[in-house]
């Protein structure tokens, strides 16, 4: 693109950056609310295929909604009030009853149909499921239930309700009893309710779904700081990168072991990026030494690796798996561009945290383009990526578009032209992922129809629960709060007062204006106010 059409680009962006404030000033209202990744090939990764059944096309057909028409006057920037009416009114509901709590509490199934209801086999076999060779197995997940502490833990955290917090709890005390593997180091990926065993071995475990067994517990940890639940995640990373990285790859390797599945040493993105994602760029700042330093050293290590190995500067894109050249090549892979902007923000956040300029300075120039490749104007939404060969894929996955708009929410607070695609692009999620009726949002929406997806896997599975939808909530709040010029409150649960410097608002930084604490059943209930998040 020349340089005068980018310059016009950022101005009209900022003259409507000004409109949307002024409308703001002038409260008007959000627009109006109204009200699954393909079975193959939808997964947030390969990970899940790599350790289950080959997956079976499901036959189900989409929900037929009642939409809103898309509004033909530019909608209004959110507020934070309005996130938490999100949480409260879309989110929560089908998460906080009993069907979503475990049996034992804390013991959160990996699957749910759609109306929230518990699948069974026999008397309640709804379609979403039943029709799944995968899903309709007898397995349950560790990301799933750690991504499910995570949805609590926000819940907590932007509601300072105890009750959100005990469910996070009583999953964290879960895993650790029975997902930590205590006689081999690192965490099982699942159990296995046919075998009555937690599976896998060491060998055929891999460092994406290590990682994400500690993202529920540490943003547990994020949120209390208590010290027995730090040991744990320091050891299961010091088991990723003391057993998967592979000099001669340049990378984490997949596994330690090949199988009928999978290459040992394939070289894969997430095996890389979700370290970062799901708990180094959260828990680093808040280690002591020396830990502190390691993480830091092996945070950068990974940011520049995965420049390195997975990253195309003629696509500016990100590339999933890279055994061969042509597997980083936009004419010969498709690509999505969730996990290209999600590297392009960790890269950024691992630059802040380290102190390394050049990481910073890579995702500021590389990753606001990224934006540019995704926008569709016409519908005001984002794309998923591109197909082998470049054509567009315009629907789109929940995930690929939360992670679109956590980086643009993030980086608009320091390039306010960049806020001008946020009202459209949370308006059209509000009103065509969100389930009206029972809560939660869909899995893939069809760019064409903006329906839920046909035949798409359903709302809760395991590389789905609550984690994306409620980060996205958070940092919708945070950065919606700080662009309206109001307060961000958070709730935490420390055991003991750690030092304020340490306390800030998620992967994000703000003055910490006010912090105040009341005691509740026994439980010290943090209330943190900051401003000037950036």
């Amino acid at each position: 693109m020349p340089k005068s059409e980018q310059i016009m680009k950022k101005i009209q962006r900022a003259l409507l950056l000004f409109l949307i404030v002024l409308l703001a000033a002038c409260q008007v209202p959000p627009a109006a609310v109204a009200p699954t990744v393909e079975a193959l090939a939808s997964a947030e990764s390969t990970a899940t295929l790599a350790s289950t059944a080959t997956l079976a096309p499901t036959a189900t057909l989409a929900p037929t909604l009642t939409l809103s028409p898309t509004p033909a006057e530019p909608p209004s920037l959110p507020d934070g009030a309005r996130w938490l009416t999100h949480l409260q009114d879309d989110l929560l509901p089908f998460w906080d009853r009993p069907e979503a709590l475990g049996d034992p509490l804390g013991a959160f199934p990996s699957k749910r149909c759609n109306d929230g209801t518990l699948y069974d086999a026999a008397s309640n076999p709804c379609p979403e499921i039943d029709s799944n060779g995968w899903l309709n197995m007898d397995l349950d997940y560790t990301v799933a239930r750690s991504r499910q502490v995570y949805g609590y833990g926000v819940a907590f955290h932007l509601t300072g309700d105890p009750r959100y917090l005990a469910y996070a709890k009583a999953g964290v005390d879960y895993l650790r009893q029975n997902a930590f593997d205590r006689q081999n180091g690192g965490t099982y990926h699942l159990w296995d309710g046919a075998q009555q065993a937690w599976l896998p071995e060491p060998a055929f475990r891999n460092p994406q779904e290590l990682a994400y067994s500690l993202l529920g517990i540490s943003f547990y940890y994020y949120l209390t700081r208590d010290p027995e639940v730090l040991p744990d995640i320091l050891a299961v990373k010091e088991t990723i990168f003391e057993e998967y990285y592979n000099a001669d790859l340049n990378a984490l390797q997949w596994m330690l072991e090949s199988n009928q599945d999978a290459n040992a040493l394939d070289k894969r993105l997430v095996a890389q990026l979700d370290n970062l994602n799901a708990y180094m760029v959260l828990v680093a700042p808040l280690l002591p030494e020396p830990e502190q330093s390691a993480w830091k050293a092996d945070m950068v290590r990974l940011a520049n690796l995965m420049i390195d190995e997975f990253y195309s500067e003629k696509d500016n894109l990100f590339f999933l798996t890279v055994n061969t050249p042509a597997d980083k090549n936009l004419e010969t892979a498709s690509v999505d561009f969730g996990h290209s902007i999600k590297a392009m923000w960790m890269i950024y956040h691992t630059g802040l945290i380290a102190n390394d300029a050049a990481l910073t300075a890579f995702a500021e120039t590389n990753g606001p383009p990224i934006l540019e490749k995704a926008y569709l104007e016409k519908s005001g939404s984002w794309a998923n990526g591109y197909e082998k060969g470049g054509a567009l894929i315009v629907d789109k996955e929940w995930w690929v578009y939360n992670e679109l708009d956590q980086f643009t929410m993030d980086f608009a607070l320091r390039d306010p032209a960049l806020a001008s695609y946020l009202p459209w692009t949370t308006d059209y999620y509000f009103r065509y992922f969100v389930d009206p009726q029972y809560g939660e949002v869909w899995t893939t929406v069809d760019g064409l129809t903006n329906q839920p997806k046909a035949g798409a896997l359903p709302k809760a599975w395991p590389w789905k629960n609550a984690y994306h939808s409620f980060e996205h909530t958070l940092m919708g709040y945070i950065t919606g709060q700080q662009m309206a010029g109001q307060p961000v409150t958070l709730y935490y649960a420390y055991l003991e007062k750690p030092e304020e410097s340490t306390i800030q608002p998620y992967f994000l930084t703000g003055d910490l204006t006010n912090l105040s604490v009341t005691t509740k059943d026994g439980l010290n209930i943090y209330q943190a106010e900051f401003q000037q998040i950036r």
